[in-house]
């Protein structure tokens, strides 16, 4: 009998026998949105009260931001590979709890920008990348499903905290809030992170870790910690370990940041990993022009959230059981065609199409989330994994940072926004032959 797209029987079993690591990973992503846009976009009317600015004014500032963040990355992702995983979770708390309580006491325009950056650096970057890196690291045969479980934390952040940051905000004012979440850093989230990692019986020096967690070191024969990932045979050349090095046969002891740079084939495969946050920023922040442009009221694109919502936490945790059957490489190339379908829906404008789009889009957005997770892992090992994925969200943050400049242009002109469409279209398509191209096991020699 084929095993179903969704097993829920053996995700239950895999989360009981893991509750504890599984739980400090979706506590973490929950966490991260202390710095996400969708909970800070809630203070920016009383940003600009308080501290005098016009939208244009703050959305340069919080771009700035955003872009010093994204430059700090790679230094400070380095500590993923070189720290215990509980003193640098410790660190990452701490810092946005010093960015929230400098936030809250902010009276200077520079002051309120340094606030910024910390809490982007620590919660929109640092914190997610904390999380998926630490169970791409520790888990190998369910590595999948690892990352669908512990990116639940975002979509849950999205959906419980706006509503309690306005409550907030109406009972202690702005300020307090700040304060309030700084405080609930400390006290609440740090302890029950920490109490969880060590708890899990995880080994938390990542230069002894060992293959994937105790459960899987002992159901795969494997007893010594310093074990090397596994390699995986999907080259011409024959069984893993002969031939040349590649991508798909990971050194013993990971490769580089600087050399995966120097791999043709991490370039081919770079835009599919782009395009879907890109797109999805621009099309998230200037969807009232688009509405407008379509003859759409904002009550109906609110309610195509809700399909956005739906499909993203549907396909992110599907996918999760379909690479640890296909692995993350068969499956990437993909994920980003749901992209394309919805940029091309978007050419249309019957009433149906909101929640269409949505759906898609919340479908490529779920699908990719939880296959990126894996698949730098698989392509490149474990050893710097922490640094690599540092390094592709300092190449995201840069690309969204860039989605609202582009696709403004664009929206400011209703005449050119199908042009736009089908420009999105093309490029997802070229960006999903690329990847195909670059993942394959041919590709050797690139």
């Amino acid at each position: 009998m084929p095993t179903p797209l969704f097993p829920l029987r053996e995700y239950w079993q895999f989360f009981r026998a893991e509750s504890a690591f599984l739980s400090y990973g979706l506590g973490f992503t929950f966490f991260s949105s202390f710095g996400q846009t969708f909970l800070i976009s809630l203070f920016v009317p009383y940003f600009l009260i308080e501290f005098q600015l016009d939208g244009a004014t703050f959305g340069t500032l919080y771009a700035s931001a955003t872009l010093v963040g994204a430059i700090l990355l790679p230094w400070a992702g380095r500590g993923l590979d070189r720290m215990a995983l509980d003193r640098y979770t410790t660190m990452v708390v701490l810092l946005l709890a010093a960015s929230a309580f400098t936030l809250a006491s902010a009276r200077t325009i520079p002051v309120l920008l340094l606030a910024l950056v910390g809490v982007r650096l620590a919660g929109q970057s640092l914190a997610f990348q904390t999380a998926v890196t630490a169970m791409a690291r520790q888990y190998a045969v369910s590595r999948g499903k690892a990352l669908s479980i512990a990116t639940l934390g975002l979509p849950l952040g999205e959906a419980a905290l706006p509503l309690a940051v306005l409550i907030s905000v109406t009972a202690l004012g702005w300020r307090g809030s700040w304060v309030l979440i700084g405080t609930v850093s400390l006290l609440a989230f740090a302890p029950l992170l920490l109490v969880l990692l060590h708890r899990s019986g995880q080994e938390l020096d990542p230069r002894r870790r060992g293959l994937g967690s105790p459960a899987e070191r002992q159901a795969s024969g494997v007893t010594g910690p310093d074990e090397p990932g596994p390699r995986l045979d999907l080259t011409p050349e024959g069984p893993a370990g002969e031939g040349p090095m590649t991508p798909f046969h990971p050194a013993p002891d990971g490769w580089r940041r600087r050399e995966v740079l120097g791999d043709a084939r991490f370039w081919l495969i770079l835009p599919a990993a782009l395009l879907p946050p890109f797109w999805a920023t621009g099309l998230f922040l200037y969807q009232t022009n688009i509405a407008a442009a379509r003859g759409w009221s904002l009550s109906l694109m609110a309610a195509a959230f809700g399909a956005f919502a739906l499909t993203r936490v549907v396909c992110s945790v599907a996918v999760g059981s379909l690479v640890d059957r296909l692995t993350a490489r068969r499956i990437f190339p993909y994920t980003v065609l749901p992209l394309g379908a919805a940029l091309g829906l978007l050419l249309h404008d019957g009433g149906w199409v909101p929640f269409a789009f949505m759906a898609l889009l919340g479908t490529g957005i779920g699908f990719g989330g939880t296959v990126k997770g894996a698949l730098w892992a698989e392509l490149y090992g474990i050893r710097h994994l922490g640094a690599i994925k540092s390094m592709m969200a300092t190449f995201m943050v840069i690309g969204t940072a860039a989605a609202p400049v582009v696709i403004g242009v664009v929206v400011d002109d209703a005449a050119r926004l199908p042009a736009a469409l089908v420009v999105g279209v093309v490029s997802v398509l070229v960006a999903a032959a690329m990847a195909v191209k670059g993942l394959s096991p041919h590709a050797i020699g690139t």
